[in-house]
């Protein structure tokens, strides 16, 4: 079967602009799901308001041309709204206080929506809400009165069938007066349209694109310049060209490394200005351990003449420097993306620093590794001077060994190992600094330092080794570092015996932080491992049953001896040394004069026994603390 049609039909009853469309609520329903599902719940409430109002704006301006008056208008807005289908029967009731000229001074109203659309299209179409769903109702009212009354007056829904209430109900007041009450109703007519907020998202997204492509162009500039082998100079030369603002690298006592952007002269005043800062935030009298462990990852720094932004260079979770783009002048204020350019400027540098670190140490192992084969004595005296030279060390000239213990109470054996490892490292450091060629190793738990007399006379070893000492105590203050120093050796294949004389006297450094083999006199000429069982011989016959020092008595009776030799037998001063009461003291020495059989105000008796006291500590038989 064949159907044909053709036919022409025109309605000239309807006007052409303005006409009535009818639809059924169904299809406002379905228009609202569909909203719903492209634009979001939350964003349908401001639209369907936004809709509402502009209907409520056109009906009320076409009302008004048949000049209704305003009592009229204002007691009959909810029905002329309900004519429109929008709800089947309402109630309400108000007032409405105008001037002589008929200008809306004051409302204040409340009512229902009876079988309100909105509502029952809601829940057919999206279930039960949250908050009321009356939108285009709550725009049209808002709409028609504020044209009607010539000023903004709000309609606001309270509760709706929408959410599960038994009624939709609405109140009424002029926008002055919400405000007053602290509401924000008009917020929502003068919400961002989605398109607007779309343009912005967008401009955005751009600008972060950009952005990204920015970092990471900077990025690769970066790690192109490392690759080349770029030091710190070169570094801060790049970031300086790419971002235009002047760049600082300081090490961690915060002396410029290196510098781009500025002049000499602008240099030495930024220079001089920021260590004043820093001199009056007490920051310079730090430890390195502290400023090592300063709490910030960036930060800004302010003084009369310019603004530091700065970030920390970290290499192996330790602050070692920082780097800082400065502003003073050539631009007024940082903006975000320069934390990200200096973030990144700080981990280039870090790399570098990583790398030379690892460079620098593992060489400075290798050379503790050569000071371990000359201590063992397992090389050959032509192989030893080939070796030296490789290290940059001419081992055919006097030098002086050094042993250096250290101690921190109450650590675990991991923490132990980690600050033997810090302070191993803060030796290459502190000679290197000086430009004086060391080998520096491990052994027996303490480090072990061969200085040649190359670049200088034994007296500056001497006084170098003191400064060594008290860079430690300062970066390292909760600690005690002790260090025997041994006489000026003239052959390196006699190195064993000048280790034992740095040993022998840092076993007898109980009151000195630093003791010199030079020192010890005639004592350090009788003990050496030589005659050691000749001293063995001699202390097992004056100490008598001291001599067994595995009993932990005697250990306290041989401690409060020592003390008491030592102290010239002054009572008063062994007291305080060995925390001891005077009766207490009396009371051991007492015991001690019984058990070895001898007087001890004899001077001769005396000094017989603390030199064999003090030669068992020496030979390391004997460990007083």
């Amino acid at each position: 079967m064949r159907i044909s049609f053709s036919e022409h039909n025109y309605n000239h009853n309807l006007p052409v602009y303005g006409r009535k469309i009818v639809t059924s609520s169904t299809a406002l329903g379905i228009l609202r799901e569909q909203l719903a599902k492209n634009i979001g719940i939350e964003r349908i409430k401001g639209f369907l308001i936004r809709f509402g109002w502009e209907l409520g704006v056109n009906d009320a301006k076409e009302i008004m041309q048949t000049n209704q008056s305003i009592d009229y208008l204002i007691k009959n807005g909810p029905i002329l709204h309900g004519e429109n289908g929008h709800f089947l029967g309402t109630e309400y009731e108000g007032y409405a206080e105008l001037d002589e000229d008929q200008n809306l001074i004051s409302t204040q109203g409340s009512g229902i929506w009876i079988d309100s659309y909105e509502a029952l299209e809601h829940i057919k179409q999206l279930g039960l809400s949250a908050a009321p769903v009356c939108h285009t109702l709550v725009g049209y009212s808002s709409g028609f009165m504020s044209t009607v009354c010539g000023k903004p007056v709000i309609v606001k829904e309270v509760s709706c069938i929408g959410k599960g209430d038994k009624e939709c109900r609405w109140i009424v007041r002029t926008q002055k007066e919400w405000e007053d009450e602290g509401g924000d109703e008009w917020d929502i007519f003068n919400e961002t349209p989605i398109v607007k907020e779309l343009e912005y998202t967008y401009e955005q997204l751009l600008e972060q694109k950009n952005l990204i492509t920015r970092l990471a162009d900077f990025q690769k500039r970066l790690t192109e310049e490392i690759a080349s082998g770029g030091d710190l100079q070169s570094i801060a030369n790049t970031v300086e060209k790419i971002v235009h603002l002047p760049t600082m690298i300081d090490d961690i006592d915060f002396r410029t490394i290196s510098y781009s952007g500025v002049s000499s002269e602008v240099f030495k005043e930024l220079t001089a200005d920021i260590q004043h800062f820093y001199i009056d935030e007490h920051v310079s009298t730090l430890s390195r351990r502290e400023k090592q462990q300063l709490p910030f990852r960036n930060k800004t720094i302010k003084t009369t003449i310019q603004e530091r932004l700065i970030a920390p260079i970290l290499v192996q979770k330790e602050v070692i420097g920082y780097c800082a783009f400065i502003y003073d002048g050539v631009k007024k204020s940082k903006s975000e993306e320069d934390y990200l350019f200096l973030e990144r400027f700080a981990n280039a540098a870090s790399l570098i620093l990583l790398n030379e670190k690892t460079r620098f140490e593992s060489f400075e192992r290798m050379k503790g590794n050569f000071l371990e084969q000359l201590l063992d004595g397992h090389l050959p005296e032509n192989e030893i001077l080939s070796r030296g030279k490789y290290t940059g060390l001419d081992l055919g000239r006097p030098y002086v060994i050094a042993v250096m213990d250290h101690k921190k109470s109450q650590i675990s054996f991991e923490e132990e190992f980690r600050l033997h490892e810090q302070i191993l490292e803060a030796t290459f450091r502190f000679f290197s600094k000086k430009n004086q060629n060391i080998l520096a190793g491990q052994r027996e738990n303490t480090i072990v330092l061969l200085i040649s007399t190359e670049t200088m006379t034994t007296s500056m070893i001497y006084n170098s080794i003191k400064e060594f000492h008290l860079d430690l105590q300062k970066n390292y203050p909760k600690m005690e570092f002790k260090l025997g120093i041994s006489s000026a050796g003239d052959e390196i294949k006699e190195i064993q015996d000048y280790y034992e004389e740095a040993v022998m006297a840092l076993r007898l450094n109980k009151k000195m932080n630093l003791v010199f083999f030079d020192s010890l006199g005639i004592m350090g000429v009788m003990i050496n491992s030589k005659n050691k069982d000749k001293i063995y011989k001699l202390a097992k016959k004056a100490l008598g049953p001291l001599y067994d020092f595995k009993d932990p008595k005697n250990l306290e009776l041989l401690k409060t001896l020592y003390y008491f030799l030592l102290n010239g037998g002054n009572l008063k001063l062994t007291t305080h040394d060995l925390s001891l009461s005077m009766s207490g003291l009396r009371h051991r020495l007492e015991k001690i004069e019984i058990l070895v059989e001898k007087d001890l105000r004899d001077p001769n008796q005396n000094h017989q026994l603390l030199t064999i006291v003090k030669s068992l500590i020496a030979l390391g038989e004997l460990e007083i603390e």
